[in-house]
């Protein structure tokens, strides 16, 4: 019986990491989550959003503590964990 269940658990954890990979993907994360507003280079859509390229800001705060009362990430309970704010932000870096 043991055999048995052990393939199947080790499938079940290794599908469980795949699927989880593309989410900590600091690019899909952005196309998903940011640049609906701050556009797909990062280039902003003011009023609505700021420029984030070549930005001095403090992405992870924003993302962890909140931002301005209009943004949807103001609530400091995201849904992102912290691999992804770390990805996300690690990403915005590159952008200029």
């Amino acid at each position: 019986m043991k055999l048995r269940i052990a393939p199947v658990l080790l499938a079940s954890v290794s599908m469980l990491a795949w699927m989880q990979a593309p989410a900590q993907d600091g690019p899909t994360l952005f196309k998903t989550k940011c640049a609906m507003c701050h556009g797909d280079q990062g280039q902003g859509k003011p009023p609505m959003a700021p420029k984030l390229a070549g930005t001095t800001k403090d992405v992870a705060a924003v993302l962890t503590k909140g931002g301005e009362a209009k943004a949807p990430h103001v609530n400091p309970m995201s849904t992102l964990t912290p691999v992804q704010v770390t990805a996300l932000v690690a990403f915005v870096k590159t952008l200029k």
